[in-house]
């Protein structure tokens, strides 16, 4: 029977503790606490449990510690205790308030995409959106009549309202033409007003460019605009570079680089017009200089003498241009010296309408002018002027003389000077038996009797030739300047003895500099086995009547001292001769011309850093009854081209021809005689 408890007796309830129970609790008091202990340790007793052993009374630091924390966990920020009886509950919101707060999202949301639409209608997608850009070629020829096309479109969803175009043309633009025209004199302003929104327009304008080639013109546009309803205006700008190509005029110039004080000069001004040219007529301004004095030049004749009209001395129209060369000659003199050397300056210029000119072309020639009374010429090859020479070559070299003084001159030496590395002294020929040493030949009255005296504008020549060393005996490494430098120079016993500089500027020639060629070469083979004993022919060896035989050609370029331009290599094939393809190169392109029968490799640009280019392909042939018992050719001969970018010189190479023999296929050539059977 259970035993019935007091009033201060704890009670303790048996079920699980839940929240719910806990929350049905007040926090218990000092009094509960120590009852409970009380109890505790009475049952201890009666256990017989030793009572130190179960001493559960907590010291006085440690009750202050428990009680922070509980007093921590209930407090209710007020200074007061939480009662956990009493829990308030909130209530939740009903459907009413959810659908108002619906509603208030959604205006939100609309408002802003409302504002969006209105900027979007009233002020445009973007009211920098207009696409603005010229179109033109980039590349013309001189006087080449072109357009320039400026493009419009507004992009965005309003109109651009006061819209204006305005061009700032290159300096060198010849205006001839606009759709629309334009609304001012000078042809540059274009009034467009609105362009409405989404829409686009166009602007053409023709004209063309004048002057020299590479002349660069750079057209500037700006379209200026008001979008609706904003009163700032907008600027938008594009502009495009246009560049002359070529001039269309083939023009060269012939004449000698010295000259003496008060002799005659010749300038031939050779042009024609090239395959593509816009320049129909030009005049030329000689610059003046106050010790030059211009001649007319009428008393010289010639078969191609352009038909010129003098406008005033130094000046000539010409109005007559062709495809084939005229020449205008140009004739002057130097009425004193200056200085050892003086540039000339020759014009060109093309007339557009009646007073305006555009200069599309500007010549310079440096003379060297000489004053003495024995005028010496230096001549090699025929010319007095600068020229390209190759290894091996023989220099022809001529001195002419000749007394400009008012006086005889008497014990007069002549000196050719020739400054190289790479001449054979060794093949000097001079009939009059010169002195040669250290690059210096010279003549005295000994050997040349005449220049013991020289009466007054009497003249005399001197001939002597030497050759530029083989290239086979000369290291192309060496840091040497690959050229010659020949003048000749007099003395005169009065003069020596009166203190003049033997070697001065006052008694030379003019100086000749013979730059010497790059050492272009070519090498031709036609085979039926290559070097490794492959076949890369096919057919009948020996050549047979009515059966086709294909053979393999290799053309092989080598080049050390100087870059080349232009270079290509070229050869007709006989008409019994066949273009059989398969072609291959390791630099440039080989083409075949059908109608020309025409095999060219083009090469272009050949730097020193490719020393070698090598290009191959194949031809056939099939003997008729005609060629029974004959030697067929094959290759007439192969011709290769370039221009030394050092000397300017145009250098040509050619092979020999090839024949049915194979000369270059010694396995071929163990059963093949080159005989058609």
């Amino acid at each position: 029977m259970p035993q019935k408890q007091s009033e201060n007796e704890i009670k303790i309830k048996e079920e699980d503790s839940s929240l719910a129970e806990f929350t049905k609790r007040t926090v218990p008091s000092n009094y509960e606490l120590q009852k409970f202990d009380e109890v505790v340790e009475e049952e201890f007793k009666k256990n017989g449990e030793p009572e130190e052993k179960f001493d559960i009374n907590v010291d006085s630091e440690q009750d202050e510690k428990i009680e922070a924390s509980l007093n921590e966990i209930y407090d209710d920020g007020n200074g007061g205790k939480v009662d956990v009886k009493r829990l308030d509950k909130v209530k939740r919101r009903g459907i009413i308030y959810k659908f108002f707060m619906l509603v208030v999202g959604l205006g939100i949301i609309g408002g802003f995409g409302y504002g969006a639409y209105y900027l979007y209608q009233h002020l445009g997608s973007d009211v920098t959106a207009l696409d603005f850009k010229i179109e033109a070629e980039t590349e013309v020829m001189s006087g080449e009549e072109f357009f320039y096309t400026i493009s419009y479109k507004n992009g965005s969803n309003v109109n651009f309202n006061n819209a204006k175009i305005e061009v700032n043309f290159p300096e060198n633009f010849i205006f001839l033409d606009s759709a629309p025209l334009s609304q001012i004199e000078k042809n540059n302003v274009w009034e467009v007003g609105t362009i409405a929104a989404g829409h686009s327009g166009q602007l053409k304008i023709k004209g063309f460019l004048a002057g020299p080639k590479g002349k660069v013109g750079i057209i500037i546009a700006n379209a200026t605009y008001n979008p609706e309803n904003i009163s700032s205006e907008f600027r938008k700008e594009a502009t495009l570079t246009t560049t002359i190509k070529n001039i269309g005029l083939n023009i060269n110039f012939d004449y000698t680089e010295s000259s003496l004080a008060g002799e005659v000069n010749d300038i031939d001004v050779r042009f024609s017009k090239q395959e593509k040219s816009f320049i129909n007529s030009f005049r030329i301004i000689f610059e003046p200089q106050d010790n030059i004095q211009v001649m007319s030049g009428d008393e010289i004749k010639l078969n191609n003498k352009a038909s010129s009209t003098i406008i005033r001395p130094g000046i000539w129209q010409i109005d007559q241009i062709s495809d084939e060369e005229l020449v205008l000659p140009i004739r002057f003199k130097f009425t004193n010296k200056k200085s050892p050397s003086q540039e000339i300056i020759l014009r060109f210029e093309q007339a557009i309408g009646e007073d305006k000119f555009y200069q599309f072309l500007e010549q310079k020639i440096n003379y060297e002018v000489m004053k003495n009374d024995l005028n010496l010429i230096f001549i090699i090859n025929g010319s007095r002027n600068d020229q390209g020479v190759n290894f091996g070559e023989a220099l022809n070299c001529s001195v002419v003389y000749k007394n400009k003084g008012e006086t005889e001159m008497t014990d007069v030496v002549i000196m050719a000077v020739l400054e190289s590395d790479f001449l054979n002294w060794s093949t000097l020929r001079d009939d009059k038996k010169g002195r040669e040493k250290g690059n210096t030949i010279t003549w005295s009255k000994e050997e040349i009797p005449e220049l013991a005296v020289i009466k007054q504008n009497q003249e005399g020549t001197i001939d002597f030739s030497v050759r530029l060393m083989d290239i086979d005996k000369i290291n192309l490494n060496n840091s040497k300047d690959f050229q010659v430098k020949s003048y000749a120079q007099f003395t005169i016993g009065s003069k020596d003895s009166a203190g003049k500089k033997t070697g001065s500027e006052e008694n030379r020639s003019n100086t000749v500099i013979n730059k010497i060629n790059s050492d272009l070469k070519i090498d031709e083979q036609v085979r039926y086995f290559n070097d490794d004993n492959i076949s890369v022919g096919n057919g009948p060896l020996p050549f047979q009547v009515g059966q086709k035989t294909s053979l393999k050609v290799y053309w092989t370029l080598t080049n050390n001292l100087h870059e080349l331009n232009d270079a290509k290599v070229e050869v007709k094939l006989p008409e019994h001769v066949t273009w059989d393809n398969k072609n291959r190169t390791n630099v440039g392109t080989v083409n075949y011309d059908s109608s020309l029968n025409l095999v060219t490799w083009n090469i272009g640009r050949l730097p020193v850093s490719v020393f070698r280019a090598d290009a191959e392909f194949n031809i056939s042939v099939t003997p008729g009854d005609n060629d029974q018992n004959k030697i067929m050719i094959l290759m007439p001969g192969s011709k290769a081209t370039a221009v030394d970018s050092a000397t300017g010189a145009t250098l040509e190479k050619t092979t020999a021809a090839k024949t049915t023999k194979l000369e270059d296929d010694d396995i071929a050539q163990r059963n093949n005689d080159g005989i058609v059977r």
